[in-house]
């Protein structure tokens, strides 16, 4: 009897049947991937529309009124009568023809404001927002000052980078308000009710923010997702291989239909995944450099024969080199050239390399707290690439390179030093991926408007695929 079992040997199967053994595998795993479509695709749809409909500045530049330079109090003068002895920031700005000082004190994130001839404290964080506010929308009309934002929000994401900056708001029927960086007269952002609801909708969406009090069960179920939607589409070109026909006309449809995508859909889902997995991974940033400058010595006020020839200054901010106070002028010269140079605490015109040394210092403190060496090569950088891409904001930045085991690049503002990016040979690899997987950066020598009209189809169509395949799974089950 045993031997007569031994002889009779079961069949083995073929490679299409063991494919389609799949079958209920890929039928499960559906269920699962058709939540993370309907969620990713459904708000990816609507990314190019946001773009197009949100709202834009008339201008990106930010304020050139020139500063007046005639009899004014020092810093020392004005500051000391206040009783202020330290600032981690100073500069000279103008408001309705007026020259004052903007301090920023150790612990305060709101400017404090002296005039600059009369020396007399004034609150004008609300004037100042919203003359910067006028300038970016290009009109004058009715404005509120709001307050100040000092963290990111929902509303005013990270994306915007800039912190702190002071909310204004229009009376328009839009509810538009602007965002504006008063240390340094930047536009963070405009958001009006339209752009509100498209951002909430995409991060609640696309990003899962409503998981985000849940720590780590974010990450973990996104991750699900993407893996379900992955092995789901492999599974379904196994089976389309596997099955020489479809029985219905609906089954060859979703089948030809889904490898007609697959490629897309496995490029959207394993990009997201490795873009996700990049951000957990990511190291906190060293603390920012934060100078301390003592007002005693600044008791040269600035004059007219700081002035190179021909020119007017737009900004005069202060800076630290060396360990002692430098000020940055910046302005244009014979109306037509622009210009930029360094004094010293008394006036005195430093080098040309003054921009370099400082920026090198700054770099070294970066440096220091990341562990890395000397700077390999440093450059100045005008222009936005897909290394240092166009989320960064800051422009121009120095660019620092390091040998060390991550190839890191530092960009610091010489505006006030700040680090505006650390990139290293990781985030190079999944930003490329990021930008020509996900985002299809390679579709750009059509034009935004083609490339998003694309991307928006495609995405429709994963969404019109998920649903067919819901409805042969219906009907399948109710045989």
């Amino acid at each position: 009897m045993t031997a007569a079992l031994q002889a009779q040997e079961l069949p083995r199967l073929t490679w299409r049947q063991r494919l389609l053994r799949l079958m209920p595998w890929h039928k499960r795993l559906a269920l699962l991937a058709c939540l993370g479509i309907f969620s990713w695709a459904g708000s990816g749809m609507l990314h190019p529309l946001m773009g197009y409909l949100q709202p834009r500045p008339q201008t990106m530049a930010t304020p050139q009124q020139v500063l007046p330079l005639d009899n004014l109090r020092s810093p020392a003068q004005v500051l000391g009568a206040a009783g202020v002895a330290q600032v981690q920031g100073l500069r000279l700005l103008v408001l309705d023809a007026e020259p004052y000082y903007q301090a920023r004190l150790a612990g305060e994130l709101q400017p404090r404001y002296w005039h600059a001839r009369s020396g007399q404290a004034v609150d004008l964080a609300a004037a100042h927002a919203e003359s910067l506010a006028r300038h970016y929308l290009g009109r004058d009309e009715p404005l509120a000052y709001a307050g100040s934002i000092e963290r990111f929000t929902g509303e005013y994401a990270f994306i915007n980078r800039l912190l702190p900056v002071a909310r204004v708001d229009t009376q328009r029927d839009d509810s538009l308000r602007l965002y504006v960086d008063l240390f340094h007269d930047r536009l963070g952002t405009l958001v009006d009710e339209r752009k509100a609801w498209f951002s909430a909708f995409f991060q609640t969406m696309h990003s899962f923010r409503w998981l985000d009090a849940a720590g780590p069960l974010r990450p973990v179920l996104m991750l699900v997702l993407l893996a379900s939607i992955v092995s789901a589409t492999l599974f379904g070109v196994a089976l389309f291989i596997a099955r020489r026909r479809a029985r219905t006309f609906n089954r060859r449809l979703h089948g030809w239909w889904g490898l007609g995508l697959a490629l897309a859909t496995l490029s959207f889902a394993s990009s997201g995944a490795w873009h996700l997995l990049h951000k957990q991974s990511a190291q906190p940033w060293p603390a920012p450099f934060a100078p301390s400058f003592n007002v005693a010595l600044l008791d040269k006020a600035p004059a007219a024969d700081w002035l190179l020839a021909g020119e007017e200054l737009y900004m005069l901010s202060l800076l630290e080199l060396d360990g002692k106070p430098i000020w940055r002028a910046q302005g244009q010269q014979f109306a037509s050239m622009s210009s930029l140079h360094y004094l010293d605490a008394q006036g005195r015109e430093l080098g040309n390399d003054t921009p370099r040394r400082y920026a090198q210092q700054r770099l070294d403190h970066y440096a220091q707290a990341l562990g890395l060496g000397e700077a390999q090569a440093l450059t100045l950088q005008h222009s936005f690439d897909h290394e240092y891409g166009f989320v960064f904001k800051r422009l121009p930045v120095f660019k620092a390179s390091y040998a060390d085991a991550h190839n890191t690049a530092l960009f610091i503002d010489p505006l006030d030093g700040a680090l505006a990016s650390r990139v290293q040979d990781a985030d190079r690899t999944e930003g490329w991926t990021f930008a020509y997987l996900h985002k299809w950066e390679f579709l750009a020598g059509l034009g935004n408007g083609y490339k998003h009209l694309l991307l928006g189809i495609v995405a429709l169509a994963h969404v019109l695929l998920a649903l067919v395949g819901l409805s042969l799974l219906r009907r399948g089950q109710h045989r």
